[in-house]
């Protein structure tokens, strides 16, 4: 055998310090979609990475916040917003069942507003072209007289002075 390929023996002491940071479990289970986050969410699955670790003893709090490069307070800070989530999200008297049928319910709401808004306008807009269509056919009533040449006078004051009938 090659000298090369043994490993020495880890010491009694190492085992040891193994066997008590993790009593009940030899290997730590972390889902993959945490493990390998996308470009969008990794900050957050960075983040998340490093809570878990502080709160299961993994690491200390000034390790986590070497790593990442944070402070102490934002640190505590995004541990306490990490915990409120996990309360809400694992509260069983308000599940997201509930919360996504106040949403269809809200959205549903919103749709039937704006439905009646948009028959409302399209109404208003119709009566309107009504009355433009009634505007543009009196403005192109043309006065015709019998004759040819110059209209009579009465006709031509009214037309220029403003006076309510020829």
């Amino acid at each position: 055998m090659n000298s090369s390929t043994v490993e020495p023996a880890a010491s009694a002491a190492d085992e040891d310090r193994k066997r008590a940071a993790h009593p009940t479990r030899s290997k730590i289970y972390l889902p993959k979609w945490l493990l390998n986050p996308g470009e969008a969410q990794a900050i957050a699955h960075g983040r998340c990475l490093m809570i878990l670790a502080v709160l299961s003893g993994q690491k200390t709090v000034k390790e986590a916040i070497e790593e990442q490069k944070i402070c102490r307070t934002l640190y505590y800070q995004l541990e306490s917003k990490a915990l409120r989530g996990m309360v809400r999200a694992l509260n069983p008297t308000t599940s997201e069942w509930s919360s996504d049928r106040r949403e269809l319910r809200r959205a549903q709401a919103r749709i039937r507003t704006l439905t009646a808004q948009t028959r409302l306008l399209t109404q208003r807009k119709r009566s309107l072209e009504r009355l433009l269509r009634l505007v543009l056919k009196s403005s192109r009533v043309q006065l015709n007289t019998a004759r040819r040449g110059r209209r009579p006078k009465a006709l031509l004051q009214w037309m220029t002075h403003g006076a309510d009938s020829p």
